[in-house]
């Protein structure tokens, strides 16, 4: 179980790295994803994916932490998902809709993950 810690770890950093870049270069006027896009969710998109990162290096450490914040993530997900597909719904394009789906189900999938290793310390 601590390798399969492990590699979601870095699976988690990579993917808040890949979140916290792409998402400045289109708040910075550097790239154009082609499609129209919220500010505000580009911005939460970075700063959740900063946070990620620094939940993957908890996730590493196996920090007592990394269980909480996991769920955090995955929480706070969700909920912006469920943002997207009911109020935002006419206005947001299937890409944002797609990706937050992706970091919804790979944040489920990490926190369960943490969750049973941690259960297995006991």
């Amino acid at each position: 179980m601590k390798i399969l810690i492990k590699i979601t770890a870095v699976i988690a950093v990579i993917i808040g790295f890949m979140a916290v870049v792409t998402g400045s270069r289109v708040l910075l006027g550097i790239f154009d994803p082609g499609y129209q896009y919220f500010a505000s969710l580009v911005s939460y998109n970075v700063l959740i994916g900063a946070f990620s990162v620094y939940v993957g290096i908890l996730m590493w450490q196996m920090h007592k932490k990394a269980l909480l914040y996991s769920f955090i993530i995955t929480g706070l997900h969700i909920i912006v998902l469920f943002l997207l597909l009911t109020i935002f719904n006419d206005v947001i394009s299937t890409n944002s809709i797609g990706a937050m789906s992706f970091r919804s189900i790979v944040w489920s999938v990490f926190s369960l993950i943490i969750w049973k290793g941690n259960s297995k310390k006991i």
